[in-house]
This record gives C-alpha cells, structure tokens and sequence, in this order.
C-alpha cells in the first residue's frame, strides 16, 4: 500500500514535469525579452549611473555600500586590487561594455550559455554594488539570467544553433514548470508577508506608496483599501487560481495589470515589465504546436 501510494506520487511528479507541448516559443521568448529587459534598464540608467557606480562620483562612497550590501568580503577585495593596481576607472569603463556584450549575445544566442554566466557575474557585481537603491528588479534579473544559463534557451532560432548546426533532439523535461513553481512560490510568501501587515488591510501601505508619507493625517479613500486587500488576495490565491484553466487567464489577466499599474503609477517600470514576462513565459500559451511524437501516439491508440 505504501509502495503504490509511494509510486503513484513519483508518477505524478515526473508527468508534471514532462513537455508535452513545444519548447520552441517558450525558450525564445524568454530568452530575447530577458535580455532586451536588461539592455533597456542598464541603458536607461546611463545618466545617473555614476553617481551610483563609478570609481570616484558616487553619492555615498562605494565602500560604505559594500559593506551595507552584505557581500562586503567578496565585493571589497577586488575594490582593494583595482585601487592596488591603478585599475579601477578601468574596470568601471569596462565592466559596463562587458555586461551590455553579454546580454547582447544572450538575445541572439552567440555563446548562450557563457554570455548568460557572464552576464550573472557583472549584473551581480554593479547591483550589488548600490543594493540600498534597488527594489526587486535585480533579484528576478538576477534568477531570470540564472535561468537563462540553466536551460537551453540557445537550442532555437539562435546564433549557436545556426554556426555549429546543432542536431535538434527532443526536448522531454518542462523547463515552463519550475517558472510556474518559482513563481507561485513568489507570490502566495509575498502575499503572506502583506496578510500579515495590518497596512495592507486599511490602504496604509498603499497610500504610502502611491499619495504621501503623510497619511496619518488625512483619512484613506477606500480605493486604496480595496487595492491593497484585492492585492493580498491575489497574491495569496495565485498558486491555485493559475492552475486551473477556468481561472487561470482570469488571474493572469489581474496580475498583468496588477503591475502595469504599479509601473505607471509608481514608475517602477523595469520592475513590472520583468514580473509581466515572467508570468507570461510561465503561464502564457507560448507553445501551441504540440510534438509530433503526441500526435503518432494518439494516432496509435486510435488505431
């Protein structure tokens, strides 16, 4: 009895993780909208830039946010070597190029997997170098690239595959599912985190973030009450209401626009944009060709 309850759970997780549908649209996509994501935000924080990353403009200087970041051991000791070595302008010059090369190559598809290795090498190195500024944007920049380095985003309508003509094989393992798993995990924590936070319940935290600091001193209207409650619910019921197709387009249609409000709203811009392709690269009907091989099945068993 506990062997067939032992192998009908190994069962169903193995079938949870067998590709039934085309790999092909998944991977591309994710793999061309992380890296333009990426291009985009570094780029459009070229003006700013030095006052954050740089050898000597930066607003607070670097090793005080090194040691705020807490990755002060590894970040201080090549601080150390490049000040050692007359290299740090250098580095910070270079370390830019590199990092907008790698994500060049990530989109299409030269090198794949060593320009997303790379490329989560400098990303970690210039945002951890101002941590104290960011706001969740290089965390899932950060696993989006680890990703991309993980699966094989490179197999289709790549560079690689075009040069070193790489034989097609099967694809059997569902690389969509641990995006769908990492991401209900996301949210029901982050929903759990705000259920728990009495401002979320009476618009607090919302009207903080969009009106003023101020709010004690002005009452909340009540559509910053109904978003933050409307949020923790989402949030909290998103693992189950994505999983079932009756609900599942519902709840991805809310969550899309969940975020291009706080993009709008709270110029959190790169942030939405990242969580918006997450949520289609895993949840989304990329792959709609099913394999050859589920079609000569059925046409077997018909048979």
């Amino acid at each position: 009895m506990l062997y067939k309850a032992i192998y009908t759970t190994q069962n169903r997780i193995f079938g949870y993780f067998k590709r039934e549908y085309s790999e092909v649209s998944f991977l591309l996509f994710f793999r061309i909208m992380i890296g333009l994501i990426a291009i985009i935000e570094i780029l459009s924080l070229k003006g700013d830039l030095t006052l954050l990353f740089s050898s000597s403009n930066t607003m607070i200087p670097q090793e005080l946010m090194y040691m705020e970041t807490g990755v002060f051991k590894y970040l201080h000791p090549i601080s150390l070597f490049l000040k050692e070595n007359g290299l740090f302008d250098f580095f910070y010059q270079f370390i830019l190029c590199a990092y907008l090369a790698s994500l060049l190559f990530l989109v299409i598809g030269f090198f794949t997997r060593f320009s997303a290795f790379f490329a989560i090498i400098l990303q970690l190195i210039i945002y951890k170098s101002f941590a104290q500024f960011n706001y969740g944007y290089d965390q899932f920049m950060t696993m989006s690239l680890f990703y991309c380095f993980i699966f094989p985003v490179g197999k289709y309508y790549s560079c690689d595959n075009s040069i070193f003509k790489k034989k097609n094989v099967e694809i059997f393992f569902n690389y969509q599912s641990v995006l769908q798993i990492h991401l209900s995990i996301a949210y029901f924590f982050s929903g759990l985190a705000k259920a728990l936070d009495s401002g979320w319940w009476n618009g607090k935290s919302v009207w903080n973030a969009l009106v003023s600091l101020d709010s004690n001193f002005y009452p909340i209207p009540i559509i910053y009450i109904a978003g933050g409650i409307l949020t923790v619910i989402f949030e909290l019921s998103y693992p189950i209401l994505v999983n079932l197709k009756k609900t599942r387009k519902i709840i991805l249609l809310a969550m899309i626009l969940m975020h291009l409000f706080i993009g709008l709203t709270m110029q959190l811009y790169a942030f939405s944009i990242i969580m918006i392709v997450w949520n289609i690269t895993a949840f989304g009907e990329l792959s709609l060709v099913k394999e050859k091989r589920l079609e000569n099945n059925r046409q077997n068993q018909i048979a």
